[in-house]
């Protein structure tokens, strides 16, 4: 008999964990789409999919007034190979499963591809960009910007794409995060709830996402031929930040390219390429 009720609650405990997860993926659509399908990125959107999935657990024991312990206890191991696929619903961006995408932005005609016009656009900010600063400030939209005096890293490719290309990243980022929301990590690292037009582009990981979701995006080397000018290049400074640099057409006395960057005190184009990891190359084409 404890052999049969065991084996009931076994069966049991795997249809209610099915059911539960059938519930969180189709939940998981109804509010985030079809972006909900990724890879895992983080703890925190990890647990936030668990938590979803122990919640409709509870729903379902409820409903069947469930209080056998046995059951419970059951459940729990039956829910491990489902736990996986519960993690799967929740991730972000480079996982184990494909993004889906948006369409690709197609590239401007007549667009120049050596980058010229972009470092010409960036070194025209050298001394009109006299101060860094990263705050969130309300902006014009579209076409929105900090005072021209101020700014960060990556205020520096926001000006240089709209004054070279016509390229206005507040509105082409704010318009793919309302479509494609989980493809960018504001939840995760910033704990936002859906798309900020005054902040999002001006986040590194934000243009970096946007850049590798249309294609842009480069292998990372430490070969310096590899970086032509009008590279956009990001990297890891300390306590995990990210910092942008646009390529220059000067370089240094060993050859390696100048960078045009704001880090701390304005707009300058100096050396520096490889002073701190890179973990982002994107090339415009």
């Amino acid at each position: 008999m404890a052999v049969r009720q065991i084996l009931l609650s076994l069966i049991a405990g795997a249809i209610a964990s099915l059911v539960a997860l059938v519930l969180t993926v189709v939940s998981s659509f109804a509010i985030f789409g079809s972006d909900a399908i990724m890879g895992i990125d983080s703890i925190f959107q990890l647990g936030f999919g668990v938590l979803l999935y122990v919640g409709w657990m509870a729903v379902v024991m409820f409903v069947c007034r469930v209080r056998n312990l046995a059951f419970i206890a059951v459940w729990g191991l039956s829910s491990i190979p489902l736990f996986v696929v519960v993690c799967l619903v929740f991730v972000n961006g480079r996982g184990l499963l494909p993004q889906r995408l948006g369409d690709p932005m197609p590239s401007s005609s007549g667009a120049l591809t050596n980058g010229l016009d972009i470092v010409a656009a960036a070194r025209s900010q050298i001394g009109v960009t006299v101060r860094y600063d990263a705050s969130c400030q309300k902006l014009d939209y579209p076409n929105g910007d900090v005072p021209r005096d101020r700014g960060a890293s990556s205020d520096v490719v926001v000006r240089a794409l709209r004054d070279a290309r016509g390229m206005d990243l507040q509105v082409l980022v704010h318009e793919d995060m309302e479509a494609h929301f989980l493809a960018y990590p504001s939840l995760t690292l910033w704990f936002k709830l859906g798309p900020d037009a005054n902040i999002d582009h001006r986040r590194a990981q934000n243009l970096e996402r946007f850049f590798e979701r249309n294609g842009w995006a480069l292998e990372v080397s430490s070969d310096p031929k590899c970086y032509l000018p009008g590279d956009i290049v990001i990297c890891q400074v300390e306590d995990g930040l990210q910092h942008m640099m646009i390529v220059s057409d000067r370089k240094a006395t060993d050859g390696t390219p100048l960078v045009i960057h704001n880090i701390d005190s304005g707009t300058r184009e100096e050396e520096g390429l490889f002073m701190h990891r890179i973990v982002g190359h994107c090339r415009l084409l």
